[in-house]
């Protein structure tokens, strides 16, 4: 009489073999993708990076917007702004103050650099004082929505600016009188 084996090649025995394979073989799929996805970028891509990094850095521009594209970068800037202006508002500190400064000109510089081009003409001629004449300076906006929206941050920042006007007329006076 012949036993019974329970590992024998049965019908329930072979589907669940093949269940149990295809499952290990998505398995493997899966873990090759997400290592591909994973992948540590390479020394190029990380120089380039550093590469514009240091570009933004010489341009006065935070290297935290590297990489990003303008309207990232854009909303970055507006919100650390934002940040430091409600900052501002809340304790109006030195350090406050001075990141509030920062930001404000990182917006600028921002904004100068991708949203205007500046075109100077220089000019023939003297003045009556016998001095070269200035150049004649051409402003023309790029974007007009990033223009509005520009706008539409000052006129929110417009009694933060105010203060730091104040502190400045306030700094100038400090230092005439320690000069006089």
């Amino acid at each position: 009489m012949n036993s019974i084996d329970p590992t024998s090649n049965g019908l329930y025995y072979n589907a669940t073999q093949a269940a149990a394979n295809q499952a290990a073989a998505q398995a493997m799929a899966q873990k090759a993708e997400k290592e591909k996805a994973v992948k540590k970028p390479a020394f190029t891509s990380m120089v380039n990076k550093r590469q514009e990094e240091n570009l933004l850095a010489s341009q006065g521009l935070p290297p935290e917007i590297a990489g990003l594209s303008q309207e990232d970068a854009l909303i970055w800037l507006k919100d650390q702004l934002d940040m430091a202006g409600d900052a501002l508002s809340e304790n109006a500190s030195g350090q406050n103050l001075d990141n509030y400064k920062k930001a404000v000109s990182h917006f600028i510089k921002f904004m100068q650099k991708n949203n205007f081009v500046l075109e100077e003409h220089k000019r023939a001629g003297r003045t009556r004082t016998c001095k070269k004449k200035d150049p004649l300076v051409l402003i023309q906006t790029i974007d007009k929505k990033l223009e509005q929206l520009n706008y539409d941050i000052w006129y929110n920042h417009l009694d933060k600016l105010k203060l730091l006007e104040k502190i400045h007329e306030i700094n100038g006076l400090v230092v005439d009188l320690t000069v006089a």
